[in-house]
């Protein structure tokens, strides 16, 4: 029989209080539910054993005059009540493991998803309501709205290309960048080319259908934008696009920070 009193790291002379302190020391250190080693559980109950034993004056009064106590109560019998315990408190502790990093990873996939549909509606959506509307507010402002509306175009562009690099990493997988030794893509779904298209057809539509739109309605239009020309238009489609994307990204990232909260 293992000797009890090493289990819990106390000398043969160690006081009840000694033995209750050895043991919530070792139990917090090897208990399943903060420990993940295999041999976390089998520790566990070779503790609980030993700590069962040595509290309880008659079975330690035993144990010293006969280095044991009963065959059932061996730290080493795996059917004991203790070990079954034990078990089932490291399995479960497991299964909690488990399914709390999958809730995680489904969190983490829900938030990147949410992210590209914002970036991307936002992207058609404001291309589209652009090319139709033409607006003239940079040609309108004045000298700080113009330097402030600069200075949103340049962070917007580069949050753009920013996200869709970040999105088309997360999504889609290059095939020409898969090796012999490398075949597998993941659980990505989709060629880079197949996003860039998506990406670039979206844009497109967006732009024809906004101006197409625009064309059938340009007297209306014109009552409260004005008359553009087709350099205006252009400029327009290319500079508020986005811009928008970067204020409605913002906005979405905020949201996500305060549920966090």
């Amino acid at each position: 029989m293992a000797n009890l009193y090493a289990i819990l790291g106390v000398n043969r002379t160690a006081d009840q209080n000694e033995i209750k302190s050895a043991y919530r020391r070792l139990a917090r250190k090897y208990h399943p539910d903060v420990n993940a080693e295999p041999t976390a559980a089998s520790k566990f109950s070779a503790i609980n054993e030993a700590y069962q034993t040595l509290i309880d004056p008659d079975k330690r009064r035993i144990y010293d005059r006969t280095g044991s106590v009963t065959r059932n109560t061996s730290p080493s019998h795996h059917n004991s009540p203790a070990a079954r315990a034990a078990r089932r408190a490291y399995y479960q502790a497991r299964a909690d493991r488990i399914v709390n990093d999958w809730l995680q990873r489904e969190r983490e996939e829900t938030r990147a998803r949410g992210k590209a549909v914002y970036t991307t509606v936002t992207l058609f959506l404001s291309t589209f309501m652009v090319a139709m509307t033409k607006p003239s507010v940079f040609e309108t402002a004045s000298i700080f709205w113009r330097i402030l509306l600069l200075v949103l175009f340049g962070v917007g562009v580069w949050h753009l290309f920013t996200s869709l690099r970040e999105h088309f990493d997360h999504y889609t997988y290059n095939p020409r960048r898969m090796t012999a030794a490398r075949l597998s893509r993941g659980d990505k779904q989709f060629k880079r080319s197949v996003a860039w298209a998506f990406v670039l057809g979206g844009y497109l539509l967006s732009l024809c259908t906004g101006m197409l739109i625009g064309m059938l309605t340009e007297d209306f239009s014109s009552q409260f934008f004005g008359n553009n020309t087709l350099t205006d238009a252009l400029f327009a489609v290319l500079f508020y696009p986005p811009i928008a994307v970067l204020i409605v990204d913002t906005m979405y990232l905020i949201n996500v920070h305060f549920e966090d909260l």
